[in-house]
């Protein structure tokens, strides 16, 4: 036999009893995104390697140790994308975008590729779904994506989660934190790991993002950027709290949170589910980007969804329509019965059918071990009165339901379940 191929190291099939989760999490998302006035858009997955360069950070863990980098057949060097802001902000300057609206949103959705060390609920393919908006310089466009990804977990029945808030503030303070931690961070230098002392070389508030716990303890006592921050950056940061106390969205202030990514300017977000460290979702302001990028100063600011995080915490079979399976009994069941099932399919009913000659109880029992719901089942006696057997197998309960009556039936169960989800 000959040796079998595997998945690469920190990717992962997602399998068909886990898309139904997947398409329930992107239909909702998608839902409210366009409630919201966001446009969708897709974007490459390969790009210069410059564009995350001069986007994401030279200094950043992404671009230093984290990037699938290689270079083309003419010699050009590529990167797949870690991050899907950067190529939005390329297309949205390409394409020249800030010309057609005063405020752009725009929505996407795709994989990402991070050479990171695999581990629950990270990968190194890994996905999400995000949204940009372009134009809106005030705090009440951070707090609408808030409110956006907030919406979301609603949706989708996530309870017990948090959103964390904190302001990086403009390029001044900025400069003036930094020498703030600099000088913290002399004094204690021999305490941080090997890899916090190179960041504090080059980027001073990456050490802010350290996951070490040695690291994280001595920063539990670094200065706090809310101290530092200037008037017009304070200013910002109360009024997207005002946003969302408005709505009645509650937030808690985290005066250490930065985020990975060197584009960040005054907000910065994350929304993390009970206790869980890694944030489902998290996003800020990047005021600078699309200037920094070759375009107009544009204000800007956006979020990502990551899919896997999310995924895992959302109620499978809360989630997941109910599947329907139909079961013919003898011959003239099977010769007559598939067009009725082709006439429900082609009005938007998924159905799947079991067309071999096998005894109801064997079907029967494949439907529940396969976590099949509904079952439609026909034989000769249902043939004459023109009626189908339902059984509902979570339940146990059936009835009868008339060939002319079925597709309502059946839509209304859908219609439920749909209704559940929202």
């Amino acid at each position: 036999m000959a040796e079998q191929i595997k998945a690469v190291r920190g990717v992962k099939d997602i399998l068909p009893d886990e898309i139904g989760v997947w398409r329930a999490v992107e239909q909702v998302a998608f839902s409210v995104l366009e409630g919201f006035g966001f446009e969708e858009i897709r974007v490459p997955i390969i790009e210069e390697l410059g564009l995350f360069e001069r986007s994401v950070g030279t200094f950043t863990d992404i671009v230093q140790k984290e990037m699938y980098v290689f270079k083309d057949k003419k010699g050009r060097t590529l990167a797949l994308r870690p991050e899907a802001t950067a190529s939005v902000v390329r297309a949205f300057l390409e394409h020249q975008l800030y010309l057609k609206k005063r405020i752009t949103r725009l929505y996407y959705s795709g994989a990402m590729f991070r050479y990171d060390r695999p581990q629950k609920g990270r990968y190194r393919q890994f996905h999400q779904i995000g949204a940009e908006i372009f134009g809106g310089a005030g705090g009440n466009y951070d707090g609408e994506l808030i409110v956006a990804i907030v919406r979301i977990l609603e949706r989708m029945k996530i309870s017990g989660f948090t959103v964390e808030l904190n302001s990086v503030g403009c390029p001044e303070c900025k400069a003036k934190y930094g020498a703030e931690l600099k000088k913290f961070f002399s004094e204690r230098s021999q305490k941080f790991c090997h890899d916090c002392r190179t960041r504090a070389q080059h980027n001073i508030l990456r050490v802010l993002d350290c996951k070490v716990e040695s690291c994280k303890s001595v920063l539990a006592h670094a200065p706090i950027m809310s101290e530092i921050l200037c008037a017009e950056c304070l200013g910002h940061m109360n009024e997207v709290i005002a946003y969302l106390a408005s709505i009645g969205v509650s937030v808690r202030t985290n005066p250490h949170l930065v985020r990975g990514l060197d584009y960040y300017t005054k907000t910065v977000f994350e929304v993390k589910v009970e206790n869980d460290e890694n944030a489902v979702a998290g996003g800020g302001r990047y005021d600078n980007l699309v200037q920094q990028l070759g375009g107009p100063s544009t204000p800007a600011a956006g979020f990502a969804i990551g899919m896997e995080r999310i995924c895992a915490v959302v109620a499978v079979q809360e989630m997941k329509k109910p599947a329907i399976s139909a079961v013919f009994l003898g011959e003239k069941a099977l010769r007559d019965g598939t067009p009725l099932i082709n006439a429900l399919r082609s009005r938007g009913i998924k159905i799947a059918a079991d067309y071999d000659d096998r005894p109801l109880k064997s079907q029967l029992k494949t439907a529940d071990k396969e976590g099949t719901r509904y079952v439609l089942i026909l034989g000769e006696n249902e043939l004459e009165r023109r009626e189908f057997l339902f059984k509902d197998m979570k339940s146990g309960s059936q009835q009868f339901v008339s060939f002319d009556s079925i597709e309502q039936f059946l839509k209304g169960l859908i219609d439920a379940a749909d209704a559940h989800m929202r």
